[in-house]
């Protein structure tokens, strides 16, 4: 055969053999380290919560891993050492081996009183495990109390909250959710010093579910929490009359008596109402007015004794008590 046709067939040779270049070592499928450990103690139970980062140490994706390994170690003076660490530590199963977010509950039995080293690590499908997580210390107290006695009342200023303060250690907080009518999840209004707590952003018309926990700070980094009370709901409505008119004056005029009043403030102030008795007689309404605060009364016969009080009316028809009377003798 000649050399180019020899050459020829060994390129076609070659093409059908389908060689694309040399093999590729095997993956190891070693997982990336979890990065974002939390944990907080509640009531007499430890939540953890992470992420297990499914990209292998080749920049593949994993779809579930072999094993996840969470454990939880006393830290132990003389310095701490990752493996003498995972050798003391106890091992608590993780069932689930997807790459979703993970929440993992353990009880606090055995760890009261001591300050606990917490990290987690993932393993591949062929047995390797990655590093161990970022480590979350926590000093394990007492289980905190549930607070009690939660109750909601209306004012004029918002909604207060009122619960008993009993079972408290120093340093102690009580945390305050809401959760608005229509709304899926609570938010947090803040930390009360005391037992006490005015929302006083609520509005009316609608209905709120308040949940107290305690809290208990141990450090600027630590805090243990109680669980989290029943709710609690009211529907705030207003039912809260304008403030009882004052600075009233009665002046005798011409063949009437000019009557006039401080302005309230309310937002919602509809009318007046002006009520008025001859002599020791009862005081009655005389006047449903708008809102200027004065009124001339030409309905008066000269030389007769007068009384006279104004009381304040809403847009919703609540209505004050009537102010401090005052006398007069019509011209």
């Amino acid at each position: 055969m000649r050399p180019l046709a020899a050459l020829a067939v060994l390129v076609i040779a070659l093409a059908g053999c389908g060689y694309v270049g040399d093999p590729k070592p095997p993956t190891l499928d070693i997982p990336l380290p979890i990065q974002d450990l939390r944990g907080v103690q509640r009531g007499s139970k430890i939540i953890l919560a992470f992420t297990p980062n499914p990209k292998t140490t080749d920049d593949l994706l994993l779809k579930k891993f072999e094993t996840i390994d969470l454990r939880a170690g006393e830290n132990v003076s003389g310095g701490f050492d990752v493996n003498r660490w995972a050798n003391a530590a106890r091992k608590f199963p993780v069932d689930d081996v997807s790459v979703g977010p993970h929440e993992i509950t353990i009880p606090t039995t055995g760890f009261i009183g001591k300050e606990v080293i917490f990290a987690v690590r993932s393993t591949g499908p062929k047995g390797r495990s990655s590093n161990w997580s970022n480590l979350v210390t926590l000093r394990i107290e007492p289980t905190l109390s549930i607070p009690t006695g939660l109750a909601l009342t209306p004012s004029v200023k918002g909604i207060v909250l009122n619960w008993k303060e009993e079972h408290t250690l120093p340093n102690t907080q009580w945390r305050v959710w809401r959760l608005v009518e229509g709304e899926k999840e609570p938010t947090v209004l803040g930390n009360a010093a005391g037992a006490s707590w005015l929302d006083p952003n609520a509005e009316y018309g609608k209905t709120y579910s308040y949940t107290l926990q305690q809290v208990l700070k141990i450090s600027e980094q630590q805090e243990a929490e109680s669980e989290i009370t029943p709710a609690s709901t009211l529907k705030f409505e207003d039912r809260f009359p304008p403030a009882v008119p004052s600075g009233l004056t009665a002046i005798a005029g011409i063949k009437a008596v000019d009557i006039n009043w401080d302005r309230n403030q309310e937002s919602d102030l509809k009318s007046y109402i002006l009520l008025r008795a001859e002599g020791s007689g009862a005081l009655s309404p005389i006047a449903d007015l708008g809102v200027t605060p004065n009124y001339s009364d030409t309905k008066v016969e000269s030389g007769k004794k007068y009384r006279y009080a104004v009381a304040a009316r809403d847009e919703l028809g609540n209505t004050s008590a009537p102010s401090a009377p005052v006398e007069i003798t019509a011209p």
